[in-house]
């Protein structure tokens, strides 16, 4: 619901581009920030009781968007969003890591991210429309409702856990001694380093893209309700593909999905970048959105893939602290690109990026499928270059 609504509102209150996108990247600095801590909570807490918690924070500073008009304040309410979109991801990802072998994996974690290409169909149109009609608080208000309506069957699970079935409750099962997070990142350094600047490039443009595309409608007269039709248009495209990403991953490997991807996302910035046009703007989203669609659960499968079996969450956490940094960088390059040289040659740089990502995991990172999976207690994939 935010995509076509925050931007807009920011810009509605007479924000530069540096300015804006220097509070959107706010989110990218709570998730960084709060990777390793959460990563630790996982291996002392339940999932469900961590998503839970991270439903709630995410909820409530999304509703109080519409009542704080410093900057500091929506800073620091984003800052709180990435904080909890880091507890709802690596819980999820934590969760299918430790129950989903290797093989069946990428169609599990396309399953996953091609539920949320369904809230992102949904989420623009109802956004678009709800800020059109009746401003930009409502449009706060019925987002942060939705989101703490998330906490729902995760407390119903809870519910329904049966007591005494004679089985350890989860908590009790993983509470394991956390390592250092500095001796998280010398073990796996050699894996950590090239997934990670891969994901920073393939993160800084999923983030970047959803800048770039409200601003841009804008910026060629169309209204909030016309760029949340434009948002879900490549969403759309999104939900169509996620199957083929989870069997293309599974029976031909990671890369078979990821190389595609986002290369398509790529060729869709470069289209956005020379867009004047409704129409042209439409197919540039559209083929933005087919991309993405092809890479649904792309990086959260690679991730579980490298994720050594007996501690799964700080490894994932090392990992995301890694990958988040695309999540600031992605909105701040955006706007300092606008504000210097226009909106078009920021969206031809991130397409440049985006290559840049494809490189590094064809050349860098490699094929991480594995038939044989029997990883050893605190050893992660070796990563295999093709």
């Amino acid at each position: 619901m935010l995509l076509p609504v925050l931007p807009l509102a920011l810009l509605a209150n007479g924000l530069a581009y540096q300015s804006l996108t220097a509070i959107l990247a706010a989110t990218g600095f709570g998730a960084l920030l709060s990777q390793i801590p959460v990563g630790r909570l996982l291996n002392r807490y339940s999932e469900n009781q961590v998503m839970t918690a991270c439903v709630a924070l995410t909820a409530v500073s999304v509703v109080l968007l519409g009542f704080v008009g410093t900057a500091a304040g929506l800073m620091a309410l984003r800052f709180a969003s990435g904080i909890g979109s880091t507890g709802w991801l690596l819980s999820r990802q934590t969760f299918i890591t430790r129950t989903i072998e290797s093989e069946v994996r990428g169609r599990a974690m396309s399953l996953f991210g091609g539920l949320n290409r369904v809230a992102f169909l949904v989420g623009p149109l109802l956004g678009g429309f709800v800020a059109e009609q009746f401003g930009f608080r409502h449009a706060f208000i019925i987002a942060g409702m939705f989101t703490a309506s998330g906490a729902a069957p995760l407390l119903l699970v809870a519910r329904s856990a049966a007591p005494d079935d004679g089985e350890p409750t989860q908590p009790e099962r993983r509470r394991v001694e956390t390592a250092h997070p500095l001796a998280v990142f010398a073990t796996h350094r050699r894996t950590l380093l090239p997934a990670g600047a891969a994901q920073i490039c393939i993160i800084a443009v999923r983030y970047g893209r959803f800048i770039i595309l409200p601003l841009i409608g804008e910026s060629i007269g169309l209204d909030i309700a016309q760029i949340g039709i434009l948002v879900a248009i490549g969403s759309a495209s999104d939900i169509v593909l996620f199957p083929a990403a989870g069997y293309l991953m599974d029976r031909y490997g990671r890369l078979a999905a990821i190389v595609p991807s986002f290369s398509l996302l790529g060729v869709g910035l470069l289209l956005l970048a020379g867009a004047s046009s409704h129409g042209a703007i439409m197919i540039a989203a559209a083929v933005i959105g087919i991309g993405n669609g092809l890479g649904s659960g792309t990086m959260m499968t690679l991730s579980s893939d490298l994720a050594p079996r007996d501690s799964p969450g700080e490894f994932l956490a090392a990992l995301g602290t890694i990958r988040e940094v695309g999540r600031i960088l992605g909105p701040l390059g955006v706007g300092f690109l606008a504000d210097r040289a226009g909106l078009g040659t920021a969206s031809f740089a991130m397409a440049l990026v985006a290559f840049l990502g494809v490189t590094i995991m064809i050349f860098g990172v490699g094929e991480t499928k594995r038939t044989d999976i029997s990883k050893g207690a605190g050893e992660s994939v070796q990563i295999s270059r093709p």
